[in-house]
């Protein structure tokens, strides 16, 4: 599996919730460490950085920090390595 095709499954197992969901793509017109997905299910924001399993510790300092950001406008934010854990973020107040 592909971090492409993971974002995607993420994607759809969202927009089959209900929900909306964006890619955010990296170039040198966005933000550094934007996060990978940003969406809304229920009404409640959230802002996702996508890793493939054991890939964590490639998290980089401008990412962690766009995270933090986002959780602190009251967005859910949080790294996914499965579907499984992406729902787990976008749940967390719902």
């Amino acid at each position: 599996m592909t971090e492409a095709s993971l974002q995607r499954s993420i994607q759809k197992a969202i927009e089959a919730a209900g929900g909306k969901c964006y890619k955010i793509h990296g170039g040198p017109y966005s933000v550094a460490g934007a996060p990978d997905l940003i969406g809304s299910l229920g009404g409640k924001p959230f802002a996702i950085e996508v890793k493939l399993p054991g890939k964590l510790s490639t998290l980089t300092s401008k990412q962690k920090y766009e995270l933090e950001q986002w959780k602190e406008q009251g967005w859910n934010t949080g790294v996914a390595t499965t579907v499984e854990e992406a729902k787990t973020i976008v749940y967390l107040s719902q």
